[in-house]
């Protein structure tokens, strides 16, 4: 329940075949995320926004987005229209507990003019903020580098997503450089990664990171994982190169998880089963159901063809995604009739009653 009466689920769940559209559609919200928060400071005057549009459609040039969000007890819903060259239109709508909804800020681009309309009458943007304004960066992310105060809550609030992905795809989770400096700085962080590797079975009791100055002061990592011996009470140190790719992916997946757990905030991941058993993706979703790991009330959205998971989640929990004509349609388990709370998602599933199974 959030301060506004509203209920959200802290977990979603992408399954459907492959090529269906579920990374593009969690790379959507990580585009959306990027453009609202840095698309000012991370572009040039004139450059192109980094995205893919639609290409299997040759009239439709430009990409529509739209997400809802809440932050400081209030609900937000941000919508803008793009093209690779310029934003068509971008309004950001607010709503406070009991009263009605405002428009706090719009713009629309007026082609025969070559310019914006332009409406700040409730955002209380400071004077000349137009001369700021490009065709290429949110208003947001604009607003938030004169410190305006709700840009940069708004900006913080975004700053709480993490994921695996960009433009370009998929993030490799194995042990890279920013996973292990992330967990030599933030010991806390790092001892509870060390708590659950040792809980799964992995032969890993501690994780140790020496850190050595290198060409130029350049700091240098090497990160170790503790075995301990069969007869005796000894430890090797085995350097992390030699671990399971699961032992590896599981480790950068933690630091990415854990790091939303503690602070709060929204965890997107592609394909969560990469080189993880079923019951490993099963203790990742209960630690955003556990109070004691998520006292935050972060929320986990994955993608996943590991299909065992759904018994473990609600109706709600649940979007399919398929793809029709080359296009990508998802849909919430939820909105399909018939399908009771009490029912075996997985065997229904995999069944093909519910759809977003391959065509095989």
């Amino acid at each position: 329940m959030t301060s506004t009466g509203s209920r959200v689920t802290k977990l979603m769940a992408l399954v459907g075949p492959n090529a269906s559209g579920k990374t593009n559609l969690l790379k959507s919200i990580a585009f959306m995320d990027w453009f609202i928060n840095f698309s000012f400071m991370d572009s040039a005057q004139d450059e192109v926004l980094p995205f893919k549009p639609f290409l299997f459609h040759s009239q439709n040039k430009s990409s529509s987005f739209l997400i809802e969000f809440e932050t400081n007890n209030k609900v937000y819903k941000y919508e803008f229209v793009i093209t690779t060259e310029k934003i068509i239109s971008e309004k950001l709508v607010a709503k406070t507990k009991g009263k009605r909804a405002k428009i706090l800020f719009s713009r629309v681009w007026d082609s025969k003019k070559q310019m914006y309309n332009l409406n700040f009458e409730h955002f209380k943007l400071p004077a000349g903020f137009s001369k700021l304004v490009r065709q290429n960066a949110s208003i947001i992310s604009t607003a938030s580098q004169v410190n305006h105060q709700e840009s940069l809550e708004i900006f913080k609030y975004f700053s709480r997503i993490s994921s695996n992905l960009n433009e370009s795809g998929k993030l490799s989770f194995e042990a890279q450089r920013d996973v292990i400096e992330y967990y030599n700085k933030n010991p806390k962080i790092k001892h509870k990664a060390e708590e659950i590797l040792s809980k799964y079975d992995l032969g890993i009791s501690r994780i140790k990171i020496d850190k050595y100055e290198g060409h130029e002061k350049t700091p240098i990592y090497r990160i170790f994982g503790s075995h301990k011996h069969i007869d005796s009470d000894k430890e090797t140190l085995l350097p992390f190169i030699y671990e399971s790719a699961g032992t590896k992916n599981l480790l950068g997946l933690l630091r990415l998880v854990l790091d939303v757990l503690e602070n709060g905030g929204v965890a997107l991941v592609d394909e969560m089963e990469h080189d993880l058993h079923p019951l490993m993706i099963s203790e990742i979703v209960n630690l955003f159901t556990s109070q004691n790991y998520n006292p935050t009330n972060a929320q986990l959205i994955f993608s996943t063809h590991s299909a065992q998971i759904l018994n473990k989640l609600d109706k709600q929990q649940i979007v399919l995604v398929e793809k029709n004509q080359g296009i990508s349609e998802a849909w919430s388990l939820a909105d399909i009739k018939g399908v009771r709370a009490d029912d075996n998602f997985y065997a229904k599933y995999m069944s093909g009653a519910y759809g977003g199974v391959p065509r095989l």
